[in-house]
């Protein structure tokens, strides 16, 4: 497995950017300085106060603008526009009953979400680096697992459900309604996991990009994508250091153990798709060809 080309490029991307502060504060896809997104990641104190204090070593420079630029981007491609939103909660097509009318809000949500996760997979520092067909593989395989880590962030445990961007609640009642219901026991089971266990939004941000740089069948450089999953794991291992007391080791491994349960929701996810076909429920030609789903009938 060869080491060069992916690790230097994205340290090196980020020693550019200090040195052409400036210049890349200017640039689209650069986070402001002083963004209300930055979050803070350590206190005040010197490397050898911190170790001392923590017991672990600190994070570094990089791994914190790593950090910084995932959140930022997780925030901005969060919600998709209110215009797109009118445009799915409107008024019933003609003929259409309760349950077709859920569905269609399902799936149609479920496209404007989907599209938000590749406007955030394509910001994640090595992405670009990846050939374009590994890109797409990436893409199709991990957008219903992604998927899933937003609704857990979108999950409110008073009602037991998922709030849409709408943000109307989707409980179980309104999956079954929908004809989805296969998945949604094992979806808010999911859900409350992460909610019990307090993810923060940086450590979503981090989980959401190592499950993008995942092995996947597909691929024809998995080592790159491996090796620019490293960089994602060590970053989460070194926030999960310091900021979860007193046993960070036990968190950082439940919350890898999650990555699997989420890759059970994505198999669950294609195989309720290929549920919906045989009932005729024809999922919209975007997600059937993200989730490869035949069209014909």
């Amino acid at each position: 497995m060869r080491p060069e080309c992916v690790v230097p490029e994205v340290q090196c991307a980020v020693k550019r950017k200090e040195k052409k502060a400036q210049k890349e504060k200017d640039k689209p896809n650069s986070i402001p300085n002083g963004s209300p997104e930055m979050i803070k990641l350590e206190p005040e104190l010197s490397d050898t106060e911190k170790v001392v204090t923590n017991g672990v070593k600190p994070i570094s420079p990089e791994q914190e603008e790593l950090i910084h630029r995932l959140v930022y981007f997780q925030n901005e491609y969060e919600h998709p526009s209110e215009e797109d939103v009118k445009r799915i909660i409107n008024q019933p097509m003609e003929g259409e009953d309760q349950c077709d009318i859920r569905f269609r809000h399902i799936t149609e949500i479920t496209i404007l979400t989907v599209q938000l996760i590749v406007e955030f997979a394509k910001r994640l520092p090595g992405f670009d680096k990846l050939l374009r067909e590994d890109q797409i593989a990436l893409l199709k395989a991990c957008s219903s697992e992604v998927m899933m880590f937003r609704m857990a962030r979108r999950y409110d445990v008073q009602s037991d459900s998922i709030l849409f961007v709408n943000n109307q609640p989707y409980s179980r009642d309104s999956y079954n309604l929908a004809g989805m219901g296969e998945t949604i026991e094992d979806l808010l089971h999911f859900c409350r996991t992460m909610y019990s266990m307090k993810v923060d939004n940086a450590e979503y941000a981090l989980l959401t990009a190592i499950v993008i740089f995942s092995e996947r069948p597909a691929l024809i450089e998995g080592w790159k994508v491996e090796k620019i999953q490293e960089i994602y794991l060590e970053a989460l291992r070194a926030y999960v250091d310091n900021r979860r007391k007193p046993k960070p080791a036990t968190i950082f491994a439940k919350l890898l153990s999650v990555l699997t349960e989420l890759r059970t929701l994505g198999n669950q996810n294609s195989e309720m798709c290929f549920s919906l076909k045989l009932k005729n429920k024809k999922l919209p030609p975007f997600l059937a060809e993200i989730w490869d789903v035949d069209l014909k009938t």
